[in-house]
């Protein structure tokens, strides 16, 4: 390797918010959780993984601030909705709007838990209703909270459609940085 060659690369600060462009992209969910008195919160977030397959469990990060966090340790349960980037595009309004009315400005709608949990998005092509099993907090006052996923559903017409097709339709929104919502697209298709 030629030593006298520059390389590529520039590092970049530590604070995320500083990556431009940030090469950790997000997809986008809306949690939906709701506290002791069944008021429902939606609040979108783009910190989300899976993180085990048995169980299996998801998890994904906020602030410990936030009520997101406050309904999901206290209630013990939390639903992440999987919106196509359409339904992503309001997503900045949708985290600016007053509490009560996010979900009206995100134009969709609750439908009921079926085990006892947060209610999902009815519009929402997927979504995983989760038992909260951890939560792990960080400096600053961030969490990253981990889920049994206990109902993993999709809208059924997905279902029937060919892998592709399927994907295509799903459309998941990724969160690049404030302002920037980018498209997860498939490419060519290839035998590996």
């Amino acid at each position: 390797m030629d030593q006298t060659a520059a390389s590529p690369f520039r590092p970049l600060p530590d604070d995320k918010w500083q990556w431009h462009p940030s090469p950790v992209p997000g997809q986008i969910v809306y949690v939906t959780t709701h506290d002791a008195e069944n008021e429902v919160n939606l609040a979108p977030k783009s910190w989300v993984s899976m993180a085990a397959f048995r169980g299996p469990i998801i998890g994904f990060g906020c602030s410990e601030r936030h009520r997101t966090c406050a309904n999901a340790t206290a209630t013990g349960r939390f639903t992440l909705n999987f919106p196509t980037t359409r339904q992503a595009e309001r997503v900045a309004e949708v985290a600016d709007a007053p509490r009560r009315s996010r979900l009206a400005v995100a134009g969709l709608t609750l439908e009921e838990s079926h085990v006892d949990g947060a209610p999902h998005l009815l519009e929402c092509p997927a979504y995983a209703d989760c038992s909260l099993v951890r939560t792990v907090r960080f400096d600053g006052g961030e969490v990253f909270l981990f889920g049994r996923i206990e109902i993993l559903a999709m809208h059924e017409e997905l279902l029937r459609l060919p892998i592709r097709e399927a994907y295509a339709r799903l459309t998941p929104a990724l969160f690049c940085e404030p302002g920037v919502v980018g498209e997860m697209r498939l490419g060519p298709e290839k035998n590996v």
